[in-house]
């Protein structure tokens, strides 16, 4: 009896020296790493309290620090840390975990080049190890595949683990703060409120839920959920990203492009699902946009826009396959500014980027020819593309007189646009005063360098293009707008354009005489010729070449073009000659002659600009003589007319129906010109059709067109100094006289 009391008093006893041996062990376990924390890992460590329940199996952790170098500064640090393991469960073959919390998480990362704040930690750790790891080296083992790695993430976890299952439950991380400074770029990035939340890990067919919340001290919050099942390997993962702050970034841009600021703020919100065994085969999906993005340049100049938003339907990178619902452009705004040394704001904010690069001592890897035989062809399609509320400004310092512009209100539109198949883009802007530009713009993505396009500009006042008129030929522009079509066709880079031109009311002021421009050119007397009656000039400018070629320009070109045009009009001698007493041509210094007729074009329904000009500079005497009386008869071969005009309505009809086109433009007519009388189908069509067109009919048009002209001309000429009612007269030669070989309006002067 004594013997059992005695037992019990024992193992009461041994029990009670267990629990308090659990009790003390933590504190006396906590004081020796605290006081041997700089052999142990070269660093300063700092631990409140340790405890240990025993009936609960649950250790805690309090105001845990480990500090850096300096003793004071911590590295990593927590207020409180408690797991609750379950030792019962392994009795069941299952490792169980009640509870993991961590409060108050603080950690500073500092790196500088390749070396961290912790680089010593580390070394300490592989000095010491280098000893036990040189004895414990042992003969290489069979190589593993790379199959066999791959399978090895499929295997069960139970089977992993012996047989045992696994049970972590409760994991909770709250507020933490994670600090990461790269010391050589000077950024910072700091992630405050820092929280975790895991329900439960699953370590079978399960998934596993796991929530991460968190705040940048700069600016915006990002939310994490992920769903994980341990045994399939598959994820699930929606990313929620808000208004984060992107002038986090301006210290790596420097390593880019050069500038002042950089503003704006980021937002994401994105699913992806996949494998971990094949994550380059993972959906994407959601939405991406930035807000008040704003540049900065070192001029003090910004580039920026207020919204950009992109819509991922779907993005799979292993397919090859990025599927786009829309993409939106609100308020951007930009500038080009070319400089004189031929430079451009855009090569300043690159300048970074275009700085010598090191030669590296490795050569470039080759492409494997079998790979890229393996690669997938890309599909993308983008399903809206808008672009609204876009300005764009451009100043010019290379002329003598700086040059301003601004094109605001430029809006885009696309649907459909596929990277392997030609899409039609729609493009609109607005000019100063009243000016428009539509383009119209068909290619595919995949081969920039085959389209076509449609340019079409109305309106466009000139006097804000001045400078360069000053600065190539001395005039300044004063008034005047113009017009511009222009179709345009490249295949594989070699362009070839049709271009229209037509100019009102242009007008230039005196020439600068302390300039020296590019050009010698009469500017006044130029456009004084090449004005029409309405005040008009117009003119074509064919532009061929290949865009890639640096000699290739475009505005070169059509500048060069209209250059050569005013020199060659302004430098031509008009002459008046005429059957008029040699007295009378005395007096007004008429220069007797032969060539007294202005050739036309008996189809045409207008005058030409040089025929405009020559009949003008011919009433220029009436004003010095009022005796004289000019009258102009038009003369044409009826017969041959006839005929023109029979050939010119069946191309314009078959050029209607083959083109499915009611209306004409001017390009139309010049294409319906340039048709070809053998060419087949219009020959097949004009055997069909030639019989529908009556003789006399055609006849009474030419005639109603020959009157027209009379009357477009008189009026013009009425409109001439010294020029009235009785002095000029216009008409047509009678209907029996039409046999004149030349068409031509023949002048004939007499004293009144």
């Amino acid at each position: 009896m004594k013997k059992r009391y005695i037992a019990l008093i024992v193992l009461a006893a041994l029990v009670i020296l267990v629990i308090v041996a659990l009790k003390v062990a933590p504190g006396i376990a906590k004081d020796y790493v605290v006081e041997h924390s700089n052999e142990l890992i070269g660093r300063k460590m700092k631990i409140e309290n340790v405890e240990f329940s025993p009936l609960s199996f649950t250790v805690s952790v309090d105001d845990f620090a480990i500090y850096e170098p300096d003793g004071t500064t911590p590295f990593v640090a927590f207020e409180k840390f408690r797991i609750n393991v379950n030792p019962t469960h392994l009795l069941k073959k299952e490792i169980s975990v009640s509870e993991i919390y961590l409060k108050g998480l603080y950690t500073r990362v500092a790196q500088r080049g390749d070396k961290f704040n912790f680089s010593d930690i580390l070394n300490k750790f592989a000095a010491d190890s280098t000893a036990s790891d040189t004895a414990a080296k042992e003969e290489p083992k069979a190589d593993t595949t790379a199959t066999d790695s791959a399978q090895a993430l499929n295997l069960d976890p139970s089977e992993a683990l012996g047989g045992f299952s696994v049970a972590i439950e409760n994991i909770t991380l709250e507020k933490g703060n994670i600090i990461y400074e790269d010391l050589k770029v000077g950024s910072k990035i700091h992630i405050q409120d820092f929280s975790v939340a895991i329900p439960a890990v699953y370590f079978s067919n399960k998934n596993t839920d796991i929530g991460v919340n968190l705040k940048f001290a700069n600016g915006g919050d990002l939310g994490v959920k992920v769903q994980f099942n341990m045994k399939t390997q598959d994820f699930g993962v929606n990313v929620t990203l808000n208004k984060l702050a992107l002038a986090i970034a301006k210290p790596y841009l420097n390593d880019f492009i050069k500038f002042k600021d950089f503003e704006g703020s980021l937002g994401v919100d994105l699913n992806v699902a996949g494998n971990v065994n094949n994550v380059l085969s993972s959906n994407v999906s959601g939405t991406v946009s930035v807000d008040g993005i704003k540049l900065t340049e070192t001029s003090g100049k910004t580039i920026g826009v207020a919204h950009v938003g992109v819509g991922i339907a779907k993005a799979n990178v292993n397919e090859m396959d990025f599927r786009v619902d829309s993409v939106i452009v609100d308020g951007a705004y930009a500038h080009l500014d070319l400089y004189k040394d031929g430079k451009t704001n855009i090569d300043v904010l690159l300048e970074p980027l275009n700085k010598p690069k090191k030669a590296s001592a490795e050569p470039a890897e080759k492409e494997d020819p079998k790979t890229a035989e393996k690669s997938k062809p890309l599909k993308a399609v983008i399903n809206k593309l808008q672009v609204v509320n876009t300005n764009v400004s451009a100043s010019d310092h290379t002329p003598k007189q700086p040059f301003n512009y601004k094109v605001s209100n430029i809006a885009v539109n696309g649907s459909n646009i596929n990277f392997n198949t030609p899409c039609t883009i729609n493009v609109s802007a607005a000019f100063p005063e009243g000016g428009a530009l539509t383009l119209k713009y068909k290619g595919a993505l995949s081969d920039i360098g085959t389209m076509d396009a449609y340019i079409s500009v109305k309106n466009l006042a000139l006097k804000h293009f001045s400078p360069y008129s000053h600065h190539y030929t001395g005039y300044p522009i004063s008034s005047g707008t113009m017009a511009f079509a222009s179709e345009n066709k490249m295949n594989d880079w070699n362009i070839e354009s049709k271009n229209t031109i037509d100019i009102y009311n242009i007008d230039v002021g005196d020439k600068d005489g302390s300039t020296d421009p590019e050009y010698t050119v009469p500017m006044k007397v130029g456009l004084y010729i090449l004005k029409d009656k309405d005040d008009k000039i117009q003119f074509d400018v064919p532009v061929k070449g290949n865009v890639k070629d640096p000699e290739f320009s475009y505005l070169k070109i059509v500048w060069q073009t209209v250059m050569n045009l005013l020199i060659k009009v302004a430098l031509s001698p008009l002459k008046v000659v005429g059957n008029v007493a040699a007295t009378g041509a005395g007096v007004v210094g008429i220069d007797l002659g032969k060539n007294d007729e202005i050739f036309i074009d008996p189809l045409a329904s207008s005058f030409t600009s040089e025929q405009f000009a020559k009949a003008q500079k011919m009433v220029e005497a009436l004003a010095k003589d009022k005796k004289l009386k000019m009258n102009f008869v038009q003369n044409f071969n009826m017969k041959k007319t006839v005929e023109a005009y029979k050939t010119h309505k069946l191309k314009t009809d078959f050029y209607k129906a083959t083109q499915n086109k009611t209306t004409l433009n001017e390009l139309d007519e010049k294409a319906i010109v340039a048709i070809e009388d053998k060419d087949s189908a219009y020959a097949a069509y004009a055997a069909e059709h030639a019989k529908e067109l009556d003789r006399k009919t055609m006849e009474k048009e030419i005639l109603a067109m020959a009157e027209a002209r009379n009357q477009e001309l008189l009026k013009t000429l009425q409109q001439q100094p010294g020029v009235t009612k009785k002095n000029v007269t216009v008409t047509t030669a009678p209907r029996g006289a039409l046999t004149q070989r030349k068409a031509m309006y023949k002048v004939q002067v007499d004293v009144q």
